[in-house]
């Protein structure tokens, strides 16, 4: 809790000073203060963590320019609900990425400070921070001052300097293209790295570089033993394993006409993690941890009538490191100790279509998963589905109703080792939603303020696959959530 405290207070600090600077050096002119967020969030908005989707809308990408001196802006959501059994409310999904109706609470705050560079209004340099709050339970609803904070990014960007059209960053990053808004899923390209990259954009062609390194808290990368005195001074601690992962990126993306268009998208990864050792704390045994690589290979077609009127189609194939990502240790080791034979084929779309009175969202995705494990009939390789619509119906200008119906499930190649047979979990959902949108009508208006209410359907198989028979939820197989919750964004893209 100490350790959190202290990275909180030194990043109100940072914003305090900030804010100093703003006030101080910058007093930018009234045509540059910054304004609210219209009803629907920009061109080509950013989204952080699988938390903070604001959706790809579907017009035309175009940079978003910061103003002079300092600014602000946000992404969060809360909610809370219960089962009408007496309990907590409880997500019911069986797949990779399901519904994001029942997502634990998350806050984004987002700094920017920007300067001109040489006075020049076309040249200038920015710095993004942005302190989140992670998944957990709120200090009102636990009684727990204990808060997972994370800087989500810290990075400093110069704009055409040099060459117009040129973006050049160094710094930590979320790096990411459009999403699957109603599922929080990125299909294509979500990355976490410390690193660096480039942007050039020439008319309707844009070019993006990045390379970068991420090394995760785990055995499989990062390991240290206690180690007794030496000398005078007290027993530390030794690194015997550290094996950053290295991770670099390469989009082109082509755009054609503006109302109506189209973008079309080229994207590749490649992953390198060097080799080691893991050492055993009791016998100092070593243990081999050959080098490994990975590969991603995908694209995305987009079009758009009119602003809000548009439709996404990726393609994803990975192997190997890149199978699992760039957060996720591997689950399953091949007889070398690599997960060179993994795999990841992904196919998905999402829709959003706009009038006067109705609003209608679509998300789906098929992905197909084999894991590096020996043996092909495994439980831990499996293909998994899920379909999503939600229509929108403006009432009036303010107080609007959206349903959301959606059917997912999971078909795993091998028999599951407690329920001695294969599984197959399928979940059927049904949700009503009574919402205020204080900015009007949009399918992505925010801010939203909504009560909900969710019935589950669920198999079997879907029981057996998420519950232990010890867990009230087991013999649940009608699901009920019925609460409130509310999502904003503003003023929090940035490319």
């Amino acid at each position: 809790m100490m350790k959190s405290r202290q990275i909180l207070v030194a990043v109100c600090a940072i914003v305090a000073s900030l804010s100093s600077a703003a006030r101080i050096w910058a007093a930018p002119p009234a045509s540059t203060t910054t304004t609210q967020q219209p009803s629907v969030p920009p061109v080509t908005p950013p989204k952080a963590t699988g938390e903070s989707a604001r959706g790809d809308v579907g017009s035309p990408p175009e940079p978003v320019a910061t103003p002079t001196g300092f600014d602000f802006g946000s992404y969060g959501r809360v909610g809370v609900g219960a089962d009408l059994r007496g309990h907590e409310g409880y997500p019911t999904n069986v797949v990779s990425h399901g519904s994001r109706l029942e997502e634990a609470p998350y806050l984004e705050l987002d700094f920017y400070y920007s300067r001109t560079i040489h006075d020049d209004p076309a040249k200038r340099w920015r710095l993004v921070l942005t302190p989140a709050f992670a998944a957990g339970d709120l200090f009102h609803y636990s009684g727990d001052f204990t808060s997972h904070l994370a800087i989500r990014n810290a990075y400093v960007e110069t704009q055409n300097l040099g060459l117009p059209g040129l973006r050049l960053w160094v710094g930590s990053r979320m790096y990411r293209g459009d999403d699957i808004y109603l599922f929080d899923y990125w299909p294509l390209d979500n990355l976490n790295t410390v690193g660096a990259g480039a942007s050039y954009q020439r008319r309707k062609f844009e070019v993006a570089l990045h390379a970068g390194l991420n090394r995760l808290d785990d055995l499989f990368q990062y390991e240290t033993l206690e180690v007794p005195p030496r000398g005078l001074g007290p027993a530390g601690q030794s690194t015997v394993l550290d094996r950053p992962r290295f991770v670099a990126s390469l989009k082109l993306t082509q755009q054609f006409g503006n109302f109506p268009g189209a973008k079309v998208s080229l994207y590749g990864e490649v992953h390198v993690l060097p080799s080691g050792e893991y050492t055993d704390p009791t016998t100092r045994a070593k243990t081999p941890l050959p080098a490994d690589l990975g590969w991603v290979a995908g694209a995305q077609l987009g079009g758009w009538l009119r602003p809000y009127v548009f439709l996404n189609l990726w393609l994803r194939v990975a192997g190997g490191l890149a199978a699992y990502g760039e957060l996720t240790v591997p689950t399953g080791l091949d007889p070398t100790r690599k997960v060179t034979d993994a795999r990841e084929v992904v196919g998905a779309l999402s829709a959003n279509w706009e009038s006067k009175h109705v609003g209608v969202m679509l998300g789906a995705y098929v992905r197909r998963f084999n894991d590096a494990g020996p043996g092909p009939y495994t439980p831990a390789s499996y293909t998994e589905g899920i379909i999503a619509v939600r229509p929108h119906v403006y009432l009036s200008e303010y107080f609007h109703t959206a349903v959301e119906l959606s059917y997912q499930a999971r078909q795993a190649d091998g028999v599951d080792f407690v329920a001695n047979r294969v599984l197959t979990p399928q979940v059927f959902r049904f949700s009503v939603l009574p919402l205020v949108a204080p900015l009007g009508r949009g399918t992505y208006s925010r801010p939203q303020i909504y009560l909900i209410y969710t019935v589950s359907v669920m198999n079997n198989d879907a029981r057996i696959a998420l519950y232990d028979p010890t867990d009230f939820r087991y013999s649940n197989g009608v699901v009920h959530y019925i609460g409130t919750g509310v999502e904003w964004w503003f003023n929090s893209s940035y490319r």
